[in-house]
């Protein structure tokens, strides 16, 4: 559904989750904190798209105000475990009568990125009834799967279980077939370019205002 006007709140947060992390008793699996970005407001006017469903007119949700991610976005990249494919879930949230106190709680449970449980975050920072819209997809490894014991790019390992650490959020395990984090050379986790691009797709394209 594509809405004409923009949304009514003041303020937006979006969350992203990836709920099928490779644990090391297979089938059962963990989730990963992917992105929480606050400080979003919507387009007070239209943004014209082109898509593979045709030209839509989309109010966009922007950080105007520059606002740091509580959490920077890296991208999805599903390691050689079980299960290959990943479902990724996003969740944009109404903050307009958020308070300090509330952004503390969101702060302090994004600082364990492995085994985020978004419902019960939300409602400990007194979001629970404040979701708006939802979106998932999923990515699949074309595998085959691997063993744990094996050397993952970057500078750790499942056996030693090195870290790595990005601008804007806090260290995550290094080992894709632990983490499922992007990583370039030098054990350095990969973000977007811009916050706002990510944004413009979440808000435009995989929410579909």
């Amino acid at each position: 559904m594509v809405r004409n006007t923009p949304l009514n709140g003041t303020s937006y947060a979006v969350l992203m989750i990836d709920l099928d992390i490779p644990t090391d008793n297979p089938p059962a699996t963990n989730t990963l904190l992917h992105w929480m970005q606050t400080g979003l407001t919507p387009a007070t006017t239209a943004t014209q798209l082109n898509t593979t469903s045709g030209t839509i007119r989309a109010f966009l949700l922007e950080n105007t105000t520059n606002t740091a991610p509580i959490v920077a976005h890296f991208g999805p990249n599903p390691p050689a475990r079980i299960p290959l494919s990943h479902r990724y879930t996003q969740i944009l949230v109404d903050t307009s009568d958020i308070t300090d106190e509330d952004i503390q709680v969101l702060r302090t449970a994004a600082a364990t990125l492995r085994g985020f449980n978004a419902q019960q975050v939300l409602a400990q920072a007194n979001l629970g009834d404040k979701v708006v819209a939802g979106n998932f997809y999923n990515v699949t490894n074309p595998g085959p799967v691997t063993t744990p014991s094996a050397t993952a790019s970057g500078s750790g390992s499942a056996a030693t279980g090195g870290t790595q650490t990005g601008t804007g959020g806090p260290s995550i395990e290094s080992d894709q077939s632990e983490s499922d984090a992007v990583t370039g050379g030098g054990g350095v986790v990969m973000r977007p370019g811009g916050t706002v691009v990510g944004v413009v797709m979440v808000a435009a394209v995989m929410f579909a205002l």
